[in-house]
């Protein structure tokens, strides 16, 4: 902003540099500058909302503030803003448009502030072109900035869907002239207008700016492989043509009964941006042929004569004109045998054609209520995000815009999109967050099938729900939505939460029980509540952290003075090696367990890799700043346990029969192995649901996999110890579903 600011680096590629004055460049620029401001005025000279004065005027104060600034391509920063002004004008988005791209920049880069442009502009605008001025970083390496950006970004779009218009328009000026930038700069603006701004430009059905867009960003990330393929491509292309030539010669003949409708017949060959993620060698560049008729109807007529004279490529039929895609994307896709060529042919009508490749910004009247909801989505996702418990990056919750590839109906006929592998359980999530944390199965044709079921397109899917059904870490290896995995990781990590919460004040009871005093009376006195205000801590995050090993309780209770020196005394003298050795080897029934546990447990409680203890082992708690894992008693781990990190801790008191999926890792792969675990089972009456191997990759030996009716859990500490005592059993793992 101003001397100060006058090398702007929190811009997207074009950041500033200070004007150095002079240079025979000057007359060009102005010449440039001049040509682009008339051709911007020519396509609004019929404009009738009196808006031309307010664009004459954003022009005038961009022009000034950005008078001393200059891009790193030497140029006056001022062409920047005047050429995404002009490409908002030539795709015909209105005046407000053309304004909200010249001052777009005002804000972040020079001292004008948000209130100053509300006085001139009005709130509309300067709400606008705040929501494209970036946040800064609170700390160097900050993603808290990023998340704010585009939180900011979104909302804005929600409120008025050309901000992100002249965002994705000025993405575009900045990559067309990113090559004037440092190598590292060209590769992070790349990579973020790949996962980011791709994807959004899709979403608005601006096909062709997201191919320019991921052409750009291929050559910066891969030039040496950018400059391969374009090099085969061309050669291809060339190549290619005769055959091209005599395939629409065909499809001429085929579509000669519509003689009253003006047919056109185009090759469509594979474009650079296909390959920024595919490195196969290039085997042929022709694809396919569009087909271009007048209107809607004529698309049906020409899919019909096609079908008639060519044979069809099964369920390869997607009809996009009854179900259009959420970026209003039409036309009729079939494959068909043109003499020994498998092609794909497109048929669109000249107004599809446009809103094909332009998206929002062909000429094409309508609400964009669709849309905004979509974007609203976005921040439901951002709301959702937490970088403190999530490992999922910024980019990897707005790539929730990549473009669905299959269409599914719920059973009321509603559509909804998704991409290659979604599960029923992605799309129980897509409905409401509700539905999919209940979701156990569905009903696809009239078929009930499991909540991991991949979804095939077409699909007439009735979800089933259970009230006891709840998420587990196995949900996330089979989710593929954004939405899907941040709800499940907040649902886990919130139960992380709660567990840790509970081993903390458990612990912090029995600390004071010690002393014969309760957890209820110390959390009762103003001291502890002064001391937890000290340290800037809920009731609930202090017994987190003290579940966590983050706050050792009784340090806590001395640092505050919240203990006498007496009973400090007294906790001093407890002999807690003893304590440990008394619950190894072999662990007596003294005293009631301050955690008991399940036979499956995952998040802030774990059971032991290294010992695989199951309900019925006699077992024994470690805490870790990661959460409590369960040991059996005679695991070697234990001998290396610290006294603090000892909990004692039993199986939750539960005789009810239930089903068990066990998968029994073997030591050695012997002939019999299989044999001597079904006698087991057969020895023990216990019926077997499912049994078989399962090979993991890098693992030599496979797994055994055995489904057991339901048993109670005597018969089931029988099964697991008599497992145990083959000797090519080295591991046994209860699965959850």
């Amino acid at each position: 902003m101003g001397q100060t600011q006058q090398t702007v680096s929190s811009r997207s590629s074009g950041e500033t540099k200070p004007s150095q004055g002079g240079g025979g460049g000057g007359d060009v620029h102005a010449l440039q500058l001049g040509r682009i401001k008339a051709s911007i005025f020519e396509h609004y000279a019929g404009d009738s909302n009196s808006r031309l004065p307010l664009l004459k005027k954003a022009f005038e104060d961009a022009e000034f503030h950005h008078r001393e600034q200059s891009r790193k391509s030497g140029e006056p920063f001022i062409m920047h803003p005047a050429r995404v002004a002009l490409m908002a004008a030539e795709a015909g988005l209105d005046v407000e448009t053309a304004i909200i791209a010249l001052l777009h920049d005002v804000i972040e880069d020079t001292e004008v502030t948000k209130e100053e442009m509300k006085d001139s502009y009005g709130d509309w605008l300067a709400d606008v072109v705040d929501g494209l001025t970036k946040e800064q970083a609170p700390q160097k390496g900050s993603q808290g900035a990023s998340v704010a950006t585009y939180r900011k970004l979104i909302s804005s779009t929600v409120r008025d869907l050309r901000t992100l218009e002249v965002k994705i328009l000025d993405r575009l000026d900045n990559m067309r002239d990113l090559g004037f930038l440092r190598r590292n700069r060209q590769r992070q603006i790349s990579m973020e207008t790949m996962n980011v701004y791709v994807a959004m430009a899709q979403r608005l059905g601006m096909q062709n700016i997201s191919d320019e867009l991921t052409a750009l960003a291929f050559r910066y990330m891969y030039p040496k492989r950018f400059k391969h393929i374009l090099q085969d491509l061309k050669e291809f292309i060339q190549a290619e043509q005769p055959k091209a030539r005599s395939i629409i010669g065909m499809l001429e003949k085929h579509l000669g009964g519509l003689k009253r409708t003006k047919v056109t017949i185009e090759p469509v060959y594979r474009q650079i941006s296909d390959f920024i993620f595919d490195d196969k060698p290039l085997e042929r560049a022709l694809t396919g042929f569009r087909v271009r008729v007048p209107g809607p109807e004529d698309c049906y007529r020409a899919l019909g004569a096609l079908h008639m004279n060519c044979r069809v490529v099964a369920n390869s039929i997607k009809d996009y004109i009854s179900n259009p895609k959420p970026n209003r994307y039409q036309g009729l896709h079939s494959e068909i045998f043109i003499g020994r060529n498998r092609m794909q042919v497109v048929i669109v009508s000249s107004e599809m054609e446009q809103v094909n490749a332009h998206g929002i910004l062909a000429k094409k009247q309508g609400s964009n209520e669709d849309l905004v909801k979509y974007y609203q989505s976005y921040l439901d996702l951002l709301d959702h995000y937490s970088g403190d418990n999530d490992d999922l990056r910024m980019e990897d919750v707005l790539r929730y815009a990549q473009m669905e590839t299959l269409q599914v109906f719920t059973p009321k006929g509603d559509l909804l999109g998704f991409s290659q592998g979604a599960t029923v359980l992605d799309m129980a999530f897509a409905i409401h967050t509700d539905l999919g944390m209940r979701c156990s199965g569905a009903l696809v044709g009239g078929r009930k099938v499991g909540r991991f079921t991949e979804l095939a397109d077409g699909d007439v899917v009735k979800i089933i729900t259970s009230g006891e059904v709840s998420p587990n870490h196995s949900w996330l290896e089979n989710v593929t939505t954004t939405r899907a995995k941040l709800a499940v990781r907040r649902y886990l990590n919130a139960q992380a939460n709660l567990r840790a919460q509970e081993v903390g004040r458990r612990m912090f009871a029995a600390e004071l029980a010690r002393l014969e005093r309760s957890a209820e009376e110390m959390e009762r006195r103003p001291e502890m509540k002064s001391a937890l205000k000290k340290r800037k801590l809920s009731l609930a995050r202090f017994y987190q952290h003290v579940g966590t090993q983050k706050i050792s309780s009784r340090r806590f209770l001395e640092e505050h003075g919240l203990l006498t020196r007496k009973e400090l005394s007294r906790l001093a003298e407890t002999e807690e090696k003893s304590l440990l050795r008394r619950f190894i080897r072999p662990i007596r029934k003294e005293g009631a367990p301050l955690v008991t546990i399940k036979g499956t447990e995952e998040g802030f409680i774990s059971l032991g890799n290294c010992c695989s203890p199951l309900p019925g082992d006699a077992i024994a708690g470690v805490r870790s700043g990661k959460g409590l894992v369960i040991h059996r008693a005679q695991c070697e781990a234990m001998e290396d346990v610290s006294p603090e990190s000892f909990i004692l801790v039993g199986w939750e008191a539960d005789e009810s029969s239930v089903e068990h999926r066990l998968s029994i890792s073997l030591s050695k792969d012997r002939p019999g192995v299989l044999y001597k675990v079904s006698k087991v089972m057969r020895d023990l009456n216990v019926n077997i649901m499912d049994i078989g191997l399962k090979r993991i990759p890098g693992v030599a030996l496979p797994d055994i996999r055995v489904h057991t009716e339901s048993i109670s859990p005597k018969v089931f500490r029988t099964v697991i110890a008599r497992l145990r005592d083959i000797k090519e059993v080295s591991k046994i793992v209860q699965e959850r579903t």
